[in-house]
Parts: structure tokens; C-alpha cells; sequence
């Protein structure tokens, strides 16, 4: 099958009466269910579902853990972010700042006590 505009994952499958999870299983190179492309071509896995169960919750049998994945990529590709390393030097920065704040702010605690 040919992946058209607007094209999801998750509608693909429940267009086709089968689960994302399947449809990631029988397309081992597609990494990030997010990232699909216009004109690219998926395999389709054998039905695998009754007819009404894939129309009610293309996501069945997916974990958790599976989904969390998915939804921070999803997350990340709205707001055209990368999630940086920790200990990438830009976090190391925010921590910094971050530091300074909360002890500047206790230290006016401190003082509006007093």
C-alpha cells in the first residue's frame, strides 16, 4: 500500500481492519511510526482482527510503553524539537539557571522572614 497525504499510521490500520502494532511488525523499517512518508510503500500484515475490532481501537495490543514512545515523538515532530541528551551542554545550562533562581528565590525567602 502507498502512503497518501494526510496518511497516519494508526488510520491506515483501522482502514484496513488490522492494529498499528501489526502493521509496525511486518514493516520492521519503519523506526518511528511518526515519520512516514508521502509515496512510501507499507506492507500490509494478514488480518488478524474481527472486522469491527481494528474500526473501534486501531492502537489494541499496543503497550503502554509502546504508546508513551510514540506520543513524545509525536510531541517532539509538533513542536519541531529534538528531546536533547541530559547531559547535552544546553541542559547543563538550563540547570544552571535554573540553581541560580531557586537560590535566589530562597534567599528572599529567607529575608521577607526575617
Amino acid at each position: 500500500m502507498k502512503v497518501k497525504s494526510g496518511d497516519t499510521l494508526s488510520g491506515i490500520a483501522k482502514r484496513n481492519g488490522t492494529t498499528l502494532k501489526a502493521i509496525l511488525a511486518a514493516n520492521p523499517n519503519i523506526k518511528n511510526a511518526n515519520q512516514i512518508r508521502v509515496g512510501q510503500t507499507i506492507k500490509m500484515p494478514q488480518k488478524q482482527m474481527s472486522p469491527g475490532d481494528a474500526a473501534r481501537n486501531p492502537y489494541k495490543g499496543t503497550t503502554r510503553s509502546e504508546l508513551k514512545g510514540i506520543d513524545s515523538q509525536k510531541q517532539q515532530k509538533k513542536n519541531n524539537t529534538k528531546g536533547p541528551s541530559i547531559n547535552s551542554a544546553e541542559n547543563t545550562e538550563k540547570r544552571a539557571r535554573s540553581a541560580t533562581r531557586m537560590m535566589k528565590m530562597k534567599a528572599a525567602t529567607e529575608r521577607y522572614r526575617r
